[in-house]
């Protein structure tokens, strides 16, 4: 026999895959966090190679690019999971709780509609760049599609942020 809390239990389960979204994002902005670090001890060694032993490093700057991307978008989707980014709120801080609630889920749509032309775009850039079988131009001779990959990852996470942000905001809305 089934008791009446293990229905309700099953009934009240999430439907949106809360605990995986957050995991890969909090693994992504931790990757991100260690990638400044990388990029901080690169510039470093870069300057000091050039200024005291005046062996500069002829690959890093085209690293660093390659870095700096990957960083941004590997924590993007952190930084709106835990509402680190820029925001201006003028107007929100003067609309009530209802008015709040359409606001938030108006700007997960925005941020998922965002997410979404920038990673079909990237998708499209990494098919052509695999099939054209494109390198990159500097001193580090890479596919082109290689630095590409952290922007469709850091999309689709971006993407899936924003709708369990949406997803918590609708369930949140009075009926």
């Amino acid at each position: 026999m089934h008791s009446q809390n293990d229905d309700t239990g099953a009934a009240s389960a999430p439907v949106f895959p809360d605990a995986v979204v957050i995991g890969l994002t909090r693994v992504c902005g931790a990757l991100s966090a260690l990638l400044i670090l990388v990029v901080l001890v690169q510039i470093t060694t870069a300057v000091v190679r050039r200024y005291v032993l005046d062996a500069p490093l002829q690959w890093n700057d085209e690293m660093l690019g390659y870095l700096l991307v990957a960083m941004v978008m590997l924590g993007a989707a952190e930084a709106l999971r835990r509402g680190d980014h820029i925001a201006i709120d003028l107007i929100v801080s003067r609309l009530g709780p209802r008015g709040r609630r359409i606001q938030a889920a108006f700007a997960n749509l925005c941020v998922m509609g965002f997410a979404l032309v920038v990673g079909l775009s990237i998708w499209d850039s990494i098919e052509f760049a695999r099939a054209f079988g494109s390198y990159s131009i500097g001193y580090i001779e890479i596919q082109t599609w290689i630095p590409q990959v952290p922007v469709a990852i850091g999309s689709a996470l971006l993407f899936l942020t924003a709708a369990l942000g949406l997803y918590r905001t609708i369930r949140r809305l009075p009926e």
